[in-house]
């Protein structure tokens, strides 16, 4: 189990012009530890704590991620300790089996390689989603420890890379912050499809001591044919989890409208509609511009 870690906005730290670093960046050491779950329902699920105590628990199934974002009250990696207030509790200690062994350095990156420490923890885990679309209760789970000094990484590469190198897309449709489309370059994606079509929410609930932040995920891709977009007028109709369509298009007053029936369902929620007027639209080519259709000025153009 190799710890995927995701940071948004650590590149900002990358050009530090006293650290004598050239043409890369410095990355600060890091200690997660990583705990892996089965969920009821067909989930599979994570809890993972760094350095800082911010704790994140994400259950996962096909197209759907869920993020709890929480703190550990415990500052010793070896012990976790959180209450996700409406959610449920974690309280567990870390216990190795065999010797601590040395993981693959990362690639472009000049550094000691990381240091992972395998083993179970034992204690409590309870936790209930939304509307019991999944439960995790266990005593026992699989565990490891993941540490690491600080790297010197050429850029786009390291453990704080994300996924998606963001210039490598065709074309792109977004709708606010809640979804977006975008079309690749061929072999950007796996499997042959081209398209990528994906939603989020967020939110932070008001009860006192639950998470910090809720983020709701969910992507599905699809061939290059199913983004075949026109400034002038788009249906854009996902595959599923996706359900319905939306409309893009340019009406006799020069105005562009938004309008569908596009909506996504999250685990243990009601349905979120992704079209309509409150939406801001954005639609790029690469190479030629954007239109970029806002709610308080609606003329846009290349």
């Amino acid at each position: 189990m190799r710890l995927r870690w995701t940071v948004i906005g650590a590149l900002a730290l990358a050009c530090l012009a006293n650290t004598g670093v050239a043409n890369g960046y410095l990355t600060r050491g890091r200690q997660l530890t990583s705990i892996e779950l089965k969920g009821s329902n067909g989930y599979s699920a994570q809890i993972v704590v760094d350095r800082n105590q911010h704790l994140t628990l994400t259950t996962t199934k096909e197209a759907f991620t869920t993020e709890y974002l929480s703190h550990d009250t415990l500052p010793d990696p070896n012990l976790i300790k959180a209450t996700l207030k409406g959610f449920g509790k974690i309280s567990v200690r870390f216990h190795p089996r065999g010797p601590a062994r040395r993981a693959p350095a990362f690639a472009g990156c000049n550094g000691p390689r990381p240091r992972v420490r395998t083993g179970i923890v034992r204690g409590v885990i309870d936790f209930s989603g939304e509307r019991d679309y999944t439960r995790l209760e266990a005593r026992e789970a699989p565990a490891e420890i993941e540490e690491w000094k600080r790297q010197i990484c050429r850029p786009g590469t390291g453990p704080e890379v994300v996924n998606f190198d963001q210039t490598d897309w065709i074309s792109k449709f977004s709708a606010g912050f809640s979804f977006i489309a975008r079309k690749y370059r061929p072999g950007v994606l796996e499997g042959g499809n081209q398209v990528l079509y994906s939603a989020e929410t967020d939110e932070e609930p008001s009860t006192p001591g639950g998470p910090i932040l809720i983020v709701r995920r969910a992507s599905v891709e699809a061939p290059a044919t199913a983004f075949d977009a026109h400034p002038e007028h788009m249906v854009i109709a996902p595959p599923p989890p996706f359900t319905g369509a939306g409309t893009f298009a340019r009406t006799p007053e020069s105005v562009f409208t938004w309008t569908g029936d596009l909506s996504i369902q999250f685990p243990g929620r009601d349905a979120l509609s992704l079209a309509g007027p409150e939406f801001e639209t954005d639609y790029c080519r690469r190479n030629v511009g954007c239109l970029r259709q806002h709610i308080e000025s609606p003329d846009g153009a290349f």
